[in-house]
């Protein structure tokens, strides 16, 4: 039976920590957005560098303790999280339960997305002034929805002095910030939320030190690997020996045995903590770890068509591995026409069943994915499309769950190394006010067996995503706030209006409802500056060339697959598996990467 992990509380090294997974950590963070009625939850990193700081036997022993809520007048009340492979692995000695590492790096990208669908005011504390000018460029791109209302980047001596941090927590309560992220650094960020958190307004204060350098690209995060091994300290004290050598050569040894000698268990396994969520209604869900041990009947099963995949179906398949091999999910790829190594290679993912047929045809080698696939629910996936497994894992619980018969996750587009026209496209298209009820988009839909049977088998056209979405009502279908899959655009014009080609005879074939005029005014009303109107007129130029094109090809005796090689560049085998978030495609790796929640496929 599954621990009670929203209450449970063990000491490591003389810090508190609360014992809790993705999923509790997220929905307990997310609660106090809005919630003005209890104290404010000062969210903290417990690694062995907080032990060094705040740990038994250092000068700062109990400083946090004190400043508990309910302890002190005005005080906030700190959730501590694990962060770092040590003080988990000390954790599964002292309960026998495994424990997720919650960084604040991979934290920080599902709590954002959270705040921007709940339309929570946001603020960030620390970091250099052109740190932040990199983060405005950035969310300007990636999250369009985010409501950044202040940056902050106050001298040392500022957050040193207490009337001038209090004048700091004045101005950040007057630009209104629910959530606050504060990147002081240890222990100043924790010393001065414990200070002036209050003071400050905010519902929530992250104590997440480099996360805004890691938000803007400028470290870089270790890969998955090297994670998975406890071994990210190794790969940050490589990439800055200067500051960190004596964090982790000399302070991180002596903590480590402060966690040792000192660490318990409090009331026997774990202490009981008052918990308000169970009142609360639960936001939705946007990330969560993939499970790591499974038994019993795979979830559901991925049915991958894949046409001459052989640059693109390693990078695929290598988020997805660890579903196959532990049995969690059928995987299918139905290599359809190949005449390259696409069936050998997705042949050496353990787990993963490939079939091969001589007809080059999407639809049909979804047919066969059926017909060899055992497990509902479903998800049909593009061969070039990047998927988080928890992404997989939560489309297939939504479905389970019974109340909707089809979803879609949430998406982003990529569009690193394209070149001018295409980027203006996206960043036109990105601002037309859209459906965000539609299964297209995401490179993957999933349906039920009940879904499914709508339609019983998939029929020889184009746009299959479109023909299933126009199934459903919009009570029987669901787009789902999760991690996003990474959708790589064309990079160059060439091949965008290529893929524009073929979206638009999708439509003719399907006899969609023209949306022209509507997309047109929304793209109009979205204009703000020259550059925006700039962008409108390479949308205009592209989508009006793609019209034509599709007529052309519509003449001609024998249709053609239009397609995209720009973006089939040949990728490494493993990538990383939390989209959005520190060890996964990172700000840093995708400048150009932007969340389009209401892209309108009946009219390209």
């Amino acid at each position: 039976m599954k621990m009670t992990i929203s209450e449970t509380r063990i000491m490591l090294g003389g810090s508190a920590v609360d014992l809790l997974d993705m999923q509790d950590t997220l929905d307990r963070i997310s609660a106090h957005f809005t919630d003005r009625t209890a104290a404010p939850l000062a969210v903290v990193s417990v690694n062995l560098d907080h032990v060094h700081h705040f740990g038994t036997g250092s000068g700062l022993a109990g400083t946090l303790d004190r400043s508990r809520a309910g302890e002190a007048t005005g005080a906030v009340e700190w959730l501590n999280l694990i962060d770092g492979a040590p003080l988990a692995a000390h954790a599964l000695r002292l309960t026998g339960h495994a424990w997720p590492r919650l960084a604040g790096s991979d934290l920080i990208e599902p709590i954002l997305m959270r705040a921007a669908l709940a339309d929570v005011r946001v603020g960030f504390l620390g970091g250099s002034e052109a740190t932040h000018q990199r983060l405005r460029s950035e969310f300007a791109l990636a999250w369009p929805n985010l409501r950044v209302v202040g940056y902050w980047s106050p001298p040392r001596e500022v957050v040193s002095d207490p009337e001038s941090s209090a004048s700091l927590a004045a101005e950040i309560k007057e630009a209104e910030v629910d959530l606050l992220v504060v990147g002081l650094g240890k222990p100043r960020q924790e010393l001065w939320i414990a200070e002036h958190g209050v003071e400050t307004g905010s519902t929530v204060l992250l104590a997440f030190g480099a996360v805004v350098d890691f938000l803007a690209g400028q470290i870089r995060r270790a890969p998955r690997w090297i994670t998975e091994h406890g071994l990210e300290w190794a790969w940050r004290l490589a990439l800055e020996p200067k500051r960190l050598a004596s964090r982790y050569l000399i302070d991180g040894p002596a903590a480590y045995l402060v966690v040792r000698r000192t660490s318990k268990s409090d009331a026997g396994l774990v202490a009981k903590r008052p918990s308000r969520m169970d009142a609360r209604p639960q936001p939705p869900r946007v990330d969560d770890p993939p499970r790591i041990t499974h038994t019993g009947s795979p979830l559901g099963a991925i049915i991958i068509p894949a046409h001459n995949e052989a640059a693109v179906i390693e990078r695929t398949l290598g988020s997805l591995a660890e579903l196959a091999a532990l049995g969690q999910v059928e995987i299918i790829v139905v290599c359809n026409g190949c005449t390259d190594a696409t069936a050998a290679l997705a042949r050496t993912f353990t787990g993963v069943i490939v079939h091969e047929t001589r007809t080059a045809s999407k639809t049909s080698a979804m047919n066969i994915g059926d017909e060899m696939a055992h497990s509902w629910p479903r998800l049909y996936l593009d061969a070039d499309i990047e998927i988080n497994p928890a992404t997989v894992l939560d489309v297939f619980d939504s479905l389970r769950a019974g109340s909707i018969l089809a979803a879609r996750p949430a998406f982003a587009y990529d569009t690193t190394g394209a070149s001018y026209p295409v980027r203006s496209y996206y960043r036109a298209r990105m601002r037309i006010t859209g459906t965000t009820e539609a299964l297209w988009g995401a490179g993957g839909y999933g349906l039920t067996a009940a879904g499914h049977n709508r339609f019983g088998r998939f029929p020889e056209l184009t746009a299959d995503d479109a023909f299933v979405d126009a199934l459903f009502t919009s009570t029987e279908k669901q787009v789902l706030p999760t991690a996003p899959t990474r959708v790589r655009t064309p990079r160059h014009t060439a091949a965008l209006l290529a893929v524009l080609t073929r979206q638009r005879r999708g439509v003719v074939e399907l006899g969609a409802r023209s949306v022209a005029t509507e997309r047109s005014l929304s793209l109009l009303r979205s204009v703000r500056r020259p550059s925006d109107a700039l962008d409108a007129c390479w949308y205009a130029a592209l989508t009006a060339t793609a019209r034509v094109q599709s007529q052309w090809a519509s003449q001609m005796s024998h249709q053609v697959w239009e397609r995209d090689s720009s973006s089939r560049a040949v990728a490494p085998r493993s990538i990383p598996v939390r989209p959005l978030s520190g060890a996964s495609p990172s700000f840093s790796s995708r400048a150009s990467l932007f969340v389009v929640e209401d892209e309108q496929y009946s009219e390209s």
